[in-house]
């Protein structure tokens, strides 16, 4: 580079230089900015039904609410004349279900298998077995009964089933009244209720009904009525399953509920003792046999005691009983054995058997059906 170059670069960066200098300016005042509102959205409930017609669509159709797997309803709905049902509703992927009922305080338990058909968010439960209510889809996992007319229940009470999050295996276990016999080491019973024969399963809580039952001369090979808690095979099969064996009922036959016609031959299940309301998981109940001899269970204890009847005029001998205490059950035992001993007049009233002390009941039965 020659000297005339040099002398003309040089020039030039300080020309550059002083126009990068510009004079300091204050920074301008912020002003305060006003952010524009956002109308917040409501919140949606995961799962709720909305009243347009996508969201009406997903939830009746069952590939989208639960079609996709098996599913379980649980809940307890209220009922007349007891503190409840319990409900647990199977509904199966392939058009089919299954249900139990439960009447709380009645030991009383339907098992029921059918169909189900869906009818926008109404499911209708089929079945040749027993009458099952409708429901209608208020969530994906949540249905509300309906009534008669087709309606939701509007009530203050609780008449909804609620989806678990897991599907439930039903429950077969119920109280069952009915006929036990065994015939070539093959022990078969008959429900008094349903009349359906069941082979009963070789298990541990078999093996003390069937040694009571083969060691007793007057039993062993004789159809005698039986009270037990079993479970159901979920198989073709139909076998049962003995969870608990309660007794045996020598001389008792399977109620005829709509003609009752006299006193003898019937477990009756107590249901009040004077104006106390029995609780029927506590199970009093007790049998009169031709042979003047009665005997039953009181909650906690067996008992037996020979008795007298001369037309509707009744006497009670003392009673003779094992010596169990059980604090639950005492209250209830106490009353009704006290009771059953001051009785001196039986009557059959309908399917009601009433036992009075000075003309006044003291005593009120039913027969047992399970």
């Amino acid at each position: 580079m020659n000297m005339k170059q040099s002398f003309i670069l040089s020039a030039l960066v300080l020309a550059l230089a002083g126009c990068s200098q510009l004079p300091e300016q204050a920074p301008a005042p912020i002003s305060e900015v006003n952010e524009p509102v956002v109308a917040v959205e409501p919140e949606l409930v995961e799962n709720e039904v909305l009243n347009d017609h996508i969201a009406q669509a997903q939830a009746t159709d069952f590939g989208h609410i639960f079609i996709d797997r098996d599913m379980s309803f649980i809940g307890t709905l209220p009922c007349e004349g007891c503190p409840g049902v319990k409900y647990h509703v199977n509904l199966f992927q392939d058009g089919k279900f299954e249900a139990r009922q439960e009447f709380i305080d009645r030991h009383e338990v339907n098992l029921v298998k059918g169909t189900w058909l869906l009818e926008g968010r109404v499911i209708h439960l089929m079945s040749q077995q027993t009458k099952i209510p409708s429901f209608q889809f208020v969530s994906n996992n949540k249905v509300v009964l309906l009534d008669e007319a087709g309606k939701p229940v509007i009530s203050k009470d609780n008449y909804e089933l609620v989806r678990s999050n897991n599907f439930v295996k039903l429950d077969t276990s119920m109280q069952m009244l009915g006929m036990y016999q065994v015939i070539d080491n093959n022990a078969v019973f008959t429900s008094c209720t349903s009349g359906e024969k069941s082979t009963i399963a070789m298990t541990q809580h078999h093996i003390p009904m069937l040694r009571s039952y083969q060691t007793d001369k007057n039993l062993n090979g004789k159809p005698v009525i039986a009270t037990m808690i079993a479970r159901k095979s979920q198989k073709e099969d139909k076998m049962l399953f003995v969870e608990k064996f309660e007794q045996f009922w020598p001389g008792a036959t399977c109620p005829d509920t709509l003609n009752i016609a006299k006193v003898q031959g019937i477990v009756w299940r107590v249901e009040r003792v004077k104006f106390i309301q029995v609780p029927q998981q506590y199970n009093l109940r007790m049998l009169f046999n031709d042979n003047a001899k009665l005997y039953g269970f009181s909650g906690c204890n067996v008992f037996n005691a020979s008795y007298s009847q001369s037309s509707n005029l009744l006497k009670v001998n003392p009673l003779v009983s094992t010596k169990k205490y059980c604090a639950q059950s005492n209250y209830y035992e106490s009353n009704f054995t006290q009771h059953l001993q001051m009785a001196d007049r039986i009557e059959l009233n309908g399917d009601k058997l009433q036992l009075f002390h000075n003309n006044e009941v003291v005593v009120e039965m039913k027969p047992a059906l399970n």
